[in-house]
């Protein structure tokens, strides 16, 4: 084949692989901005659809302002009045207020009102929900999915707001949570309003939510793989479903148009996805216009190959006219024909050029001969002089490292000696075999050690901190020790009387504490609490609690009134807002009267000697420190011989085992229920043993505390 055909060829290719590299950059650009512009729109459409959700929220938020500002209603959900409320709210409601879901909630979470007239009616707020805007810290407004419950299976756009009322001091305070929904297509009609596409909501589980009267929604439903469909949904529904992607746009054809369907999901406020938005926007004009520009660009990079080709073609042809007769010339020479002069086109003169640098030539290999085995002999030496350096600085790697770059080395030696490997023409291949080898050493030493001085300072970094957790574990022990040190180990020595007591923290200092302690002569104090909260902040308000509850509790003022003091003293300094839950008896030792009261605390239970289980009737008060001056009410009961006391703490009740279930309150019944007629430590350790059975294991996740009191009456004074 003639060098000029092949210069041809050679051109035509990398031509041709230019073209194709081009062409692959501009599918790599449209892909790109495409992908780009596929982001901004889903990023549009979610800002666009985030407007819709706050206008339709704000208008809620109008309802229920509208509401919550009448009197009666303030008044009744200050109260916790729920019939008052149902009232009030039903009247008002009736009146054109255009809300599907209305609750209200009183200042401890509780539903009061629910629009919902079933009784297992669904919240529309959930406590982590509910908290954030109990505080008054913030509202509440997005999608809600109801999924249970008799009116449930819908999805709800939803706004919550704290309900405040200003007190006698002129301050306000916030004495509940209002919230309602509207259906999802207030929402969705201002989405349709803002893009000018195509809506369609579908719900979680599949379903068809709005948009099916629209004459696009078969081909959109469509698209959803049947495959991807549930398999035990009913065939009639299962028409209905179906399941688009989380987020994405894609593409599609539907009566001669071409259309964009971007799937957005719709968070629910609880947590994970409610709906997904599926928005249809007519793009034909821009697929028409993008396929315009590709056959334009295709087209010219096609005329520009043709071009350069046809232009090289004529230059070689018109050049190597000149080229072709030095070439017989000098194949004529290398034949030992004798040729004086060659005949070339006028106005070239190459040829005798051309025989006098061939002369030049056939001197300078002679003398390339002769040079050749000095420089290789020099050559041979010089790589191994490297070698040896090379394998010097290997051995301060690591193992892997250094083998395999002993196994390049031998690699290169291999490669240099073998005469037909292309890495053996010359000189300077070889010594770049050997650059090469070094770079790679070079890159293997600085990585090394630059890990190595990583590794330093991250032992360095590691020690510091053990030796900080070490110190804050031994004080964390220390804490633990004093806190168990001043709840009362050892109870009064009384023939009618017998306690036993237990704390076990959940972490290594706890919130729970009780505690024993005479009233005066004939008196016995008896305490059981529980601080909101855990670890350091519950142990340290636990002891400022007990500290003052049992001051006040020696001074004889009686349990009701002990509450009301203590109560006002803790939240007069309560920054933190902390409380406390409280129940305080005072036990005459005489007759066996019990006198107590409760501040918010688990109702003790009392267990007769035929082993009957009842719960002490309630007092009214509420947890410590949460507002002052609040009344407590008194109880009092008479012990029988052989009746037990049982206290304790939400930690025994609210044990759970590895799968979430609950300890609860009819497996405490049953564990200290029945005749019994054994010591109160007895009964104890069978009730702590029985809920440790229960959780198997498990996390402990609340403190835990129980004081059983069994009193003895006459027959312990007759024994004594």
């Amino acid at each position: 084949m003639l060098l000029r055909t092949r210069i041809i060829l050679f051109v035509f290719v990398t031509l041709a692989l230019v073209a194709a590299l081009l062409i692959g950059v501009v599918v790599l650009r449209d892909e790109e901005s495409g992908q780009r512009a596929r982001d901004l729109e889903l990023e549009r459409l979610g800002a666009v659809w985030r407007l819709a959700v706050t206008e339709a929220a704000t208008q809620v938020d109008q309802d229920l302002t509208r509401l919550t500002a009448d009197p009666e209603v303030l008044r009744a959900l200050a109260a916790g009045q729920r019939g008052a409320l149902a009232t009030r709210l039903t009247a008002l409601v009736g009146g054109g207020e255009a809300l599907d879901e209305i609750n209200l909630y009183g200042a401890d979470g509780a539903l009061l009102y629910a629009a919902d007239p079933s009784l297992d009616a669904l919240p529309l707020l959930t406590k982590p929900l509910l908290d954030p805007v109990l505080t008054g810290r913030g509202r509440v407004r997005g999608v809600r999915l109801l999924d249970g419950g008799p009116r449930g299976g819908r999805t709800l756009l939803t706004a919550a707001a704290p309900v405040f009322r200003v007190g006698a001091d002129g301050n306000g305070r916030v004495v509940g949570v209002a919230a309602a929904a509207v259906d999802l297509s207030a929402a969705l009609e201002g989405l349709r309003a803002a893009t000018g596409g195509r809506v369609f909501a579908v719900g979680r589980d599949g379903a068809l939510l709005d948009g099916g009267g629209d004459p696009l929604w078969p081909v959109v439903k469509s698209l959803a793989a049947p495959e991807a469909r549930n398999s035990l949904v009913a065939p009639e529904a299962r028409e209905s479903l179906v399941t688009p992607e989380a987020r994405g746009v894609q593409t599609f054809a539907a009566a001669g148009r071409q259309y964009a369907l971007a799937s957005l999901p719709v968070a629910d406020l609880a947590g994970g996805r409610a709906a997904t938005l599926l928005v249809a926007t007519d793009v034909t004009a821009t697929v028409a216009e993008q396929r315009l520009w590709s056959l334009a660009q295709g087209a010219a990079v096609l005329a520009v190959l043709l071009a350069a080709l046809a232009l090289l073609y004529g230059y070689l042809r018109r050049n190597f006219a000149v080229l072709d007769e030095a070439v017989r010339a000098l194949q004529a020479i290398s034949q030992g024909r004798s040729m004086g002069y060659v005949e070339l086109p006028t106005g070239n003169d190459e040829i005798g050029r051309i025989g006098g640098a061939v002369a030049v030539f056939r001197g300078v290999m002679r003398d390339l001969e002769r040079t050749a085995g000095q420089r290789d002999r020099r050559l041979r030496r010089q790589q191994r002089f490297i070698r040896r350096q090379m394998e010097t600085l290997a051995v301060t790697l690591e193992e892997d490292a250094r083998q395999s770059l002993l196994d390049e080395l031998r690699q290169i030696e291999t490669d240099a000696q073998d005469s037909a490997s292309p890495q053996s023409k010359g000189v300077g291949d070889e010594l770049g075999l050997l650059a090469l080898g070094f770079s790679r050493l070079a890159t293997r030493v600085s990585t090394q050690q630059v890990q190595l001085t990583q590794m330093v300072r991250d032992l360095r970094d590691a020690l510091a901190d053990k030796r900080r957790l070490i110190s804050l574990q031994q004080e964390l022990e220390i804490a633990r020790t004093m806190q168990l040190s001043i709840l009362p180990q050892a109870f009064p020595d009384s023939a009618g009387l017998d306690i036993a007591a237990r704390m076990i923290p959940a972490k290594e200092v706890g919130g729970d504490f009780y505690d024993v302690f005479p009233v005066g002569d004939d008196r016995l104090g008896l305490v059981i609490a529980d601080v909101s909260g855990k670890g350091i902040p519950a142990a340290f308000f636990m002891l400022i609690a007990r500290t003052m509850l049992r001051a006040v509790a020696e001074s004889g003022v009686g349990p009701g009134e002990t509450l009301r003091r203590v109560n006002t003293l803790l939240a007069a300094e309560n920054e933190q807002m902390m409380f406390v839950t409280v129940f305080y008896a005072e036990l005459d030792t005489r007759s066996g009267a019990l006198c107590f009261a409760n501040g918010g605390h688990n109702p003790p239970l009392r267990v007769t000697a035929a082993g009957a289980v009842s719960v002490l009737e309630r007092s009214a008060g509420i947890a410590l420190a949460v507002m002052p001056d609040m009344p407590f009410a008194e109880r009092r009961i008479a012990l029988a011989p052989g009746d037990r006391v049982i206290l304790f703490t939400d930690g025994v009740t609210e044990a759970f085992d590895a799968n979430g279930a609950m300890y609860g309150d009819d497996r405490l019944a049953a564990a200290v229920g029945g005749p019994q007629d054994a010591p109160a430590r007895t009964s104890l350790d069978g009730l702590l043993a029985d809920v440790a059975r229960f959780a198997d294991g498990a996390p402990q996740s609340d403190d835990i505390t129980v004081l059983v009191l069994r009193w003895c009456g006459a027959m312990g004074a007759a024994a004594g």
